[in-house]
């Protein structure tokens, strides 16, 4: 099943990109612009932060597979560091330790599942003997 994947991966990696791009280009702009995302309780803004970089960096999987995963989270946490630098400009916007926490737990939970999954892969994997 890990070198049916793998083939898959190798053959759409350029979709990957894409959509890693178009989805890092999304975060950005809803991160950057100077009136925040429409939130009608304090739970919302806090999953908006998670699940952005929840899934930006599960698609950074298949898109960059040969980064280290201590690399990934680096990049990851960076970008989010960054865009609450840039909120902190804004006058209608405020950068929070709450957002860089919740950014935080994203990229974390994300590396996790990575880690799992990437685990059981080889392990359930059969090997071939000599």
């Amino acid at each position: 099943m890990q070198h049916t994947l793998t083939r898959l991966w190798a053959r759409y990696r350029t979709v990957f990109k894409i959509a890693f791009f178009a989805l890092l280009a999304l975060g950005l702009y809803l991160g950057m612009r100077p009136t925040p995302a429409p939130a009608s309780y304090n739970w919302q803004a806090t999953f908006y932060h998670m699940a952005g970089l929840f899934s930006l960096t599960l698609l950074s999987y298949p898109a960059f597979p040969r980064w280290y995963w201590w690399i990934r989270g680096l990049l990851m946490f960076s970008m989010g560091v960054a865009i609450e630098y840039v909120q902190s400009f804004h006058p209608t916007r405020s950068a929070e330790w709450a957002d860089i926490l919740a950014n935080s737990s994203g990229i974390v939970a994300a590396l996790l599942l990575a880690g799992i999954c990437i685990f059981l892969s080889r392990r359930l994997t059969p090997r071939s003997r000599p």
